[in-house]
């Protein structure tokens, strides 16, 4: 990307309030939904049912009761989406002490109200992406980029996705899965294929609503540890597709990484923010939570400190707090 009249190789590291800054809300049956942050995440979803009520409507209300009465939150309302994902998947291993009423019990290993809150997710992104405003700001951004500049985002929509595709990059190369154009789905006609996005990278490092496996709901370890076997490239797709899963790792405290499939994607990440000669960061929090992100971008620093090779130049789009912490981040230790 040109800065100052002069090119220079640009990461992007992106969270979900760059695409909450990109599309600040979509209109749907007279209600504004926003792409949701992991802080609004529950009355961003109550929101959506009252949009769309009679096709979510039961999946929420199950949810939000499991999740205030079965947990000791005490009642608190909302929850963080990751607090929320969590106390789901820690719980399902154990129907005999998360369990409500004298009903039948449920088999350890899976529960509905999982499924609920990914079917919700879904829904949410994808009514977003088909919404919103093709001249968004990630389509400004997109026109700017040069081959040498690498985006590394924690978002599963498709937003971004979107506005490159339209630009003429090259999905099957552009995402770096194993595969590439073979596992593509286009729901439409392949825009014409543009030189100067040829070399961008968009590494997903926590999956894509548009990254397909074959699996279910009741199995989800098998759909966090596979490689995607399908990409739809269809924007705002919002119907499942039978027999595959969307891959994502889901907002969870402790995240795993199993198959090569995403050592791939984070060593390429890695390797960016090594050669970068500017970082852009994005409406992403650094949570604490997040070892695995922090743990690389802090490694990376360490290197080019050690190679003499400082980064020099960061720049940073959030709240005070948040732009103190990644700038003690990318300075490293001094």
């Amino acid at each position: 990307m040109y800065w100052a009249g002069k090119s220079r190789k640009t990461v992007f590291i992106l969270g979900a309030g760059a695409t909450r800054g990109a599309v600040r809300h979509v209109l749907i049956n007279g209600k504004r939904i926003k792409p949701p942050l992991n802080g609004d995440f529950s009355p961003i979803v109550e929101n959506f049912t009252r949009a769309l009520e009679a096709k979510y409507r039961s999946r929420y209300a199950r949810l939000k009761t499991t999740l205030t009465e079965e947990f000791p939150t005490r009642g608190r309302w909302p929850l963080p989406m990751e607090t929320a994902f969590s106390l789901l998947y820690v719980s399902k291993d154990f129907p005999g002490i998360y369990a409500k009423g004298a009903g039948r019990r449920r088999k350890a290993g899976a529960r509905t109200e999982i499924e609920d809150f990914l079917f919700l997710t879904f829904g949410i992104l994808g009514e977003i992406a088909s919404h919103a405003d093709a001249q968004n700001l990630y389509s400004s951004v997109v026109r700017r980029l040069e081959p040498s500049d690498r985006i590394i985002t924690l978002n599963y929509d498709t937003v971004l996705d979107a506005a490159l595709i339209r630009s003429g990059w090259a999905p099957g190369k552009g995402y770096c899965i194993a595969g590439g154009s073979n596992k593509l789905l286009w729901g439409g006609p392949k825009p014409a294929a543009s030189a100067r996005l040829s070399g961008v990278e968009l590494l997903k490092l926590h999956g894509s609503v548009n990254w397909l496996v074959r699996g279910s709901y009741a199995n989800l370890a098998h759909v966090f540890e596979s490689k995607p076997t399908r990409i739809a490239i269809d924007e705002g797709r919002k119907n499942e597709r039978s027999g595959f899963i969307r891959q994502i790792i889901p907002p969870i405290y402790g995240k795993f990484f199993k198959h090569s499939h995403w050592q791939n994607l984070w060593q390429r990440a890695y390797q960016a923010v090594l050669e970068a000669e500017i970082v852009v960061v994005i409406g992403c929090s650094l949570v604490d939570t997040d070892f695995h992100l922090t743990g690389m971008l802090g490694h990376a620093v360490s290197v080019r400190k050690q190679r003499d090779s400082p980064l020099n130049v960061e720049i940073l789009v959030d709240r005070t707090r948040v732009r103190r912490k990644w700038h003690k981040l990318l300075r490293g230790r001094r």
